[in-house]
């Protein structure tokens, strides 16, 4: 029972005895003071058939004493119009001739037929009606409550449809295609893909009919948990397991490129202590190897397609990493502008590529590697320039192994410092697009090798390949020392440092002895 909705109405108390036989009047206590009290006319017939609300009687023939079951009291509470306002269902009583419309005089009293008077109060008209009860009218809103039941239904209708599905997800056989398609196409891995990421690849490739059944069998297989970014040649319409399968096999893997540490642009010779020559493959064959064609070609395209692409491309273009933009534009042979930028490591070259994209690919996943070693407050710290310290440590690279790394670093700071020209038999040979172990003195100090470290003094024009990470560590930490000479004293590559000359011509004994120089 809610009190606060619930109106009591007072009305004459009179025992039944006291019937009038006709001229029962009923005093209204609800009726408006202000303006005197209104007495509700009943109709006389002969019979009392108003009963005043106090004996215990309503209008329903109930034992109702307070109105709390009377449906004119529970108008009352649910039906109110603000003053000077019409009810829209009035309006359409009277338009419909059910009822006189009530009109307002603003003097606190109304008539309409088939109800007792109106009086008004601050809050607006009140009709009272037979009993004396008091009805107090308020506007309903057909529109709004339009909108909340259109609402309520959406939002019963959206629960049934996401339950439908659910069910559906749930209890629907998994789905997959049988053995191995006849049709090959290539799919792209990307980083950070999970197998259900992977999946959704493969089935908007159509590949496999469903990502859960791939996910499932891949899962149970094992072998794709450490599934690499890259091209991967699969089948198309095949079976959850054929799909793992080619996943899982090296030789599906198309476009990967493996750059090491030391690894210059150009192929080059070398030459053995024993004086065997070969080539050793430098990054730009590399990548024409790594494109695979596509639509029956031969190749993606060709070296000197390649080489005229990083000859001729703007910088900007390629995706030079900021730092180096001032310096390559600097550089007085295009052929080795790009030296030294492309770190070692694994990249993707997209299947079909042109020679500018294959190469442009490169050059910009490395350019985001170079923005995560901190080259830039490492070289301030050196008091060179990020392209110098580049150099430096592909010097380091060239020159010393891994333990050996931070001693090379500190003898080229010490010789650059004491203004000594750094004499590395490694610069000759890159000049010279080769590697070997001994240099003539005629090579050494030919000074139409820009690289000749012998001929010229300081650093070389650009870097002479690609720096790995232990000698950008070496070049940024340099160990401490005075040391001014080192050479390689066996053919494992170890070093052999000395601060003066005699001790230096004593690890050069200890080369020789070796069989260092042939």
């Amino acid at each position: 029972m809610n009190c606060a909705s619930s109106e009591l109405l007072v009305g004459s108390h009179r025992h039944p005895d006291d019937a009038d036989n006709g001229n029962d009047k009923h005093i209204d206590a609800g009726a408006d003071m202000n303006d005197g009290a209104e007495i509700d006319a009943r109709a006389e017939t002969g019979t009392d058939d108003t009963v005043a609300e106090g004996d215990g009687a309503d209008i329903n023939g109930g034992g109702d004493h307070f109105g709390l079951f009377d449906d004119h009291a529970v108008a009352a509470a649910e039906d109110v119009t603000p003053a000077g306002e019409l009810d829209l269902s009035d309006l359409r009583d009277v338009l419909a001739g059910r009822r006189e419309a009530v009109v307002d005089t603003g003097r606190g009293t109304a008539s309409r037929a088939g109800t007792g008077p109106v009086s008004h109060d601050a809050a607006g008209p009140r009709v009272h009606g037979r009993g004396g009860e008091v009805r107090t009218r308020r506007r309903r809103h057909p529109v709004r409550s339009s909108i909340i039941a259109l609402v309520v239904l959406a939002l019963i209708a959206g629960g049934v449809t996401f339950g439908v599905l659910w069910w559906q997800e749930r209890t629907a056989a998994p789905q997959d295609w049988a053995g191995t398609g006849s049709q090959t196409l290539v799919v792209r891995v990307q980083s950070g893909d999970g197998l259900y990421d992977v999946g959704q690849t493969l089935v908007s490739a159509g590949v496999v009919a469903s990502i859960k059944t791939f996910v499932a069998v891949a899962t149970d297989d094992g072998r794709l948990d450490g599934l690499r970014p890259g091209y991967y040649r699969v089948h198309e319409h095949s079976s959850a397991q054929s799909t793992t399968n080619d996943l899982a096999n090296p030789s599906n893997r198309l476009g990967q490129l493996r750059i090491v540490p030391g690894q210059t642009l150009a192929d080059i010779a070398t030459v053995s202590t024993t004086g065997k020559k070969s080539t050793k493959q430098g990054i730009m064959s590399k990548i024409v190897d790594a494109c695979v064609p596509t639509n029956g070609a031969a190749q993606c395209f060709t070296v000197d397609q390649i080489w005229q692409a990083a000859v001729t491309s703007p910088l900007s273009t390629l995706g030079v990493v900021g730092w180096a933009m001032d310096p390559v534009s600097a550089v007085s042979d295009p052929r080795r502008r790009l030296e030294g930028l492309i770190l070692p490591g694994d990249y993707d070259i997209a299947p079909g590529a042109t020679a500018q994209q294959a190469l442009s690919s490169v050059v910009q996943a490395s350019a985001a590697q170079w923005n995560t070693t901190g080259i830039v407050a490492a070289a301030a710290k050196q008091h060179l320039t990020p392209y110098q310290l580049a150099t430096v440590a592909s010097l380091v690279q060239a020159e010393a192994i891994g333990p050996d790394m931070p001693k090379a670093a500190r003898v080229i700071y010490n010789r650059l410092d004491d203004k000594m020209d750094l004499q590395f038999d490694s610069t000759v040979n890159y000049g010279l697009d080769r590697a070997s172990i001994a240099t003539t003195s005629a090579e050494r100090l030919d000074d139409a090798n820009a690289y000749s470290t012998y001929a010229h003094s300081g650093l070389t024009p650009t870097p002479i390949g690609a720096p790995g990470p232990d000698a950008l560590d070496a070049a940024d930490d340099p160990a401490t020392g005075t040391w001014l000479y080192f050479v390689a004293i066996d053919l494992d590559g170890n070093t052999c440092f000395s601060t003066t000359i005699d001790e230096h011509k004593a690890c050069i004994a200890k080369a020789r002895a070796n069989g260092v120089f042939g």
